[in-house]
């Protein structure tokens, strides 16, 4: 973990088995932890003589056959190389053998690796004791995944220092379903606040609304045409207000909403030259819309909203023209996919797939919150008026998107009822 310049150990591994058995089986009703008989293995040496005591064969068979990610480290080696590793590290790294041995275990760390707590690691192996922690952790291919790592010293009878041994276990899942909670929770409570102050905000622009229209009535048939200018403009920006409240208010998931049985293909048809219009003529926009597709419930001026809100965001990501696609689709959700925070059943989803800037992930994280925006005039509301109207539309809206690449949108509604 540290550079090879001080020669601090370093262990830090990767994560959980998906479940294929680590190598080993039995021969002649005896263990052979290196696999066949008839072949050398590459670790053969650490097991046969690994420097310990009789106990050793036992502790590296069990760490060769056990189904959870294991590796072992020689601190008494330069640089603290990885000297034994079982098949279910390799299976969840993807490295081979050859590409582990005899390097250090940093080779797991990326850019987005904690370097505190890979100082806590650190201090750990300094101290000779034992350290539990969660690091993100990355593949041979590069894909990130959260790992729970444990690791201890392992001392001879004279207790010498001998190995650092790592046990690790892949928590992705539980990391991503923790942090849509949270994120959950963050606009359950963003949403009420929002709720409250748009009623607040909503009456008082009801009383100038209606004390404007008073003093225009006084002064008509004054010819004071400046005043009544005046008097029009401030209307207006109060009637634009109002909007903005129904825009909060449906953020909050209070907006009343008029849901319809309709076809999103129908919909999108509709309003196809309005979307061309919004998109502008260096952009093109396409239609992929899947024949067949099942109704569902929804109320379409909402739809049209949250559609354009979307293509708007696509149209500011292409400064330059590109490509935008709506497209429709069915899924069909097991009781497995918990993830996706969505009972089973089987959805219609409208997407809308552009080829903009992309967005990094902590802009992708914060994108449907209210009053977050990158575009510096921009209200923030968008995105916010789209995951209120999914919400109340007991639907979820869902968004990927890679730097430079482009994002994709979808809103993915429940079928209407029989």
């Amino acid at each position: 973990m540290s550079g090879t310049e001080d020669k601090t150990p370093d262990v830090e591994g990767g994560g959980q088995s998906v479940g294929i058995p680590a190598a080993g089986e039995l021969d002649n009703h005896s263990f052979t932890p290196t696999g066949a008989s008839d072949r050398q293995h590459w670790q053969a040496g650490y097991v046969s003589n690994p420097g310990l005591d009789d106990r050793s064969g036992v502790f590296f068979a069990a760490v060769e056959m056990t189904r959870m990610p294991m590796v072992v480290t020689d601190p008494r080696l330069p640089d603290n190389p990885i000297v034994f590793v079982n098949g279910a590290f390799l299976d969840l790294t993807q490295y081979t053998e050859d590409e582990v041995i005899g390097r250090n275990c940093r080779i797991l760390q990326g850019k987005d690796t904690d370097p505190e707590t890979v100082d806590e690691i650190r201090e750990g192996l300094r101290e000779q004791r034992a350290v539990a922690v969660e690091i993100l952790n990355y593949k041979a291919d590069g894909t990130p995944f959260w790992n729970a790592l444990f690791l201890g010293p392992i001392f001879d009878k004279d207790n010498n220092l001998v190995h650092f041994f790592a046990s690790q276990m892949d928590i992705t899942r539980r990391r991503v379903s923790e942090q849509a909670f949270r994120q959950a929770q963050k606009m359950e409570s963003i949403g009420q606040l929002t709720a409250g102050l748009a009623h607040d905000f909503n009456n008082l622009l009801q009383v100038v609304t209606g004390n404007l229209e008073l003093a225009k009535r006084r002064i008509e048939g004054h010819g004071d045409a400046l005043l009544e200018t005046l008097i029009d403009n401030a209307k207006g920006a109060a009637e634009r207000g109002g909007r903005l409240t129904q825009q909060l208010l449906t953020f909050a998931r209070k907006q009343q909403l008029a849901p319809k049985s309709v076809n999103l293909n129908t919909l999108v048809l509709e309003f196809s030259d309005m979307l061309a219009s919004t998109l502008g003529r260096h952009i093109d926009l396409r239609l992929d819309l899947k024949p067949g597709l099942p109704v569902t419930m929804l109320d379409p001026e909402h739809l049209e909203m949250a559609l354009l809100n979307i293509l708007i965001n696509a149209r500011d990501a292409m400064p330059h023209g590109g490509k935008a696609t709506v497209a429709t689709s069915i899924m069909s959700l097991g009781t497995g996919s918990a993830e996706r925070h969505l009972p089973a059943g089987r959805y219609v989803i409208l997407c809308v797939h552009d080829e903009g800037t992309g967005m990094d992930a902590e802009t992708l994280r914060r994108a449907a919150e209210p009053f977050f925006t990158t575009k510096g005039p921009g209200t923030g509301l968008g995105l916010a008026m789209v995951h209120g109207f999914m919400q109340q539309s007991n639907g979820r809206l869902e968004i990927e998107s890679t730097v430079g690449k482009g994002s994709i949108v979808k809103m993915i509604f429940p079928l209407a009822a029989d």
